[in-house]
């Protein structure tokens, strides 16, 4: 049931994401602006404990890889923000679309997977 709602969950993030990208919004401005570090951390905690409890729920590695990456980066965020925020310069090589398009299709690729372990 958890991995299920952890699907969901990325599935509408997906969508929120896509309609961003339609409206013009400066997605990645908004995440690596450090005025923006609470929200990113509260945005970070339903994930975390989703996917502990899908885990708890269900032993599988792929809820494990997603609640190991969501506790790493809030872990960064909080113990080094310095660290997380250095990487908007290694960003600006890469073209913003491009970098809105990979966030919708991992968020829609992990939400896809995590219906499937719920369905299995």
């Amino acid at each position: 049931m958890f991995a299920f709602f952890l699907g969901c969950l990325y599935l509408i993030t997906a969508l929120i994401n896509l309609w961003l990208i339609k409206e013009k919004f400066n997605i990645f401005g908004f995440i690596l602006n450090p005025r923006n570090r609470n929200f990113l951390l509260l945005f970070e905690a339903p994930f975390l404990v989703v996917s502990f409890a899908a885990i708890v729920e269900e032993k599988h590695w792929f809820l494990f890889l997603i609640f190991f990456l969501h506790a790493i980066n809030s872990m960064i965020l909080l113990i080094m923000p310095q660290f997380f925020y250095q990487s908007k310069e290694d960003m600006q090589f890469i073209d913003e679309e491009s970098l809105n398009n990979y966030l919708v299709i991992i968020t829609s690729a992990t939400g896809v997977g995590c219906l499937l372990i719920s369905y299995l």
